[in-house]
């Protein structure tokens, strides 16, 4: 398995996969914060930090001066990056799928969702201390 996700890894990734998963938590988790993101990721805040700017200096992220201390937003650049990444995955991933039947597809939908609803629970106890149901 290793060897099949080098092989379809896309060669010339400009960003890490915890860069890309912090556009993607800034996108859907927010309002996140840079201490809520060393939460998230067990790191020390300098390793966020470096983090955020990498993708502040690649304009995917606000980083002007009205923003510092405020909840992490992504530039419009930002917004379209994300989404265009998540297109060439789908495309990538395309024919792990391609024989479900619509049935299947809806059973997946399902569970995607019951992921989704885990992963928003648990981001809103750990970052924000919010319990929810």
């Amino acid at each position: 398995m290793r060897e099949w996700q080098k092989a379809n890894r896309a060669q010339d990734q400009e960003f890490s996969e915890r860069e890309l998963l912090t556009l993607e938590l800034v996108e859907g988790f927010g309002p996140i914060t840079e201490k809520g993101l060393c939460k998230i990721f067990g790191l020390s805040f300098s390793s966020i930090s470096d983090i955020i700017k990498k993708l502040g200096e690649a304009d995917l992220l606000d980083k002007s001066e009205k923003a510092r201390g405020k909840p992490l937003a992504l530039t419009k650049k930002g917004q379209q990056t994300l989404e265009d990444l998540k297109k060439v995955s789908a495309k990538r991933f395309e024919y792990l799928f391609e024989s479900f039947s619509d049935e299947e597809w809806k059973d997946l939908m399902r569970l995607f969702d019951k992921v989704q609803k885990n992963v928003e629970r648990y981001t809103q106890r750990l970052v924000f201390d919010r319990y929810t149901e």
